[in-house]
């Protein structure tokens, strides 16, 4: 069964925010993250498999930043949002509950 979590949300220099998650279960999946700044904007992004043959671009009228592929033997993933001038208030993964995830508890991080 799939299961990902946030492992570490660091703010790092005064620009960017990193945000490392980890696939706990064995099924690798495609994975959709939404992030909400404190003034409100919401980012989506999606990181597909190495293994996917492309990546979708849209999530219902939401477009989706398309990150780097995330290799299925790699436990883990880590990018970095740029916060020039918003602050992250929260991350989601699969915001939209499509995902058969095993511990939805562990796929939310607030500030």
């Amino acid at each position: 069964m799939p299961d990902y979590k946030i492992a570490k949300v660091e703010k790092g220099n005064k620009k960017s925010t990193s945000i490392t998650l980890e696939r706990v279960g064995l099924m690798p999946m495609p994975i959709d993250i939404m992030v909400t700044y404190k003034n409100g904007d919401t980012e989506l992004f999606t990181i597909p498999l190495r293994i996917m043959r492309g990546e979708k671009t849209m999530d219902g009228t939401q477009k989706l930043e398309v990150l780097e592929d995330w290799p299925w033997t790699n436990p883990t993933y880590q990018f970095e949002v740029d916060e020039k001038m918003k602050k992250v208030k929260s991350v989601e993964i699969d915001p939209s509950r499509r995902l058969l995830d095993l511990n939805y508890e562990d796929n939310i991080w607030n500030d």
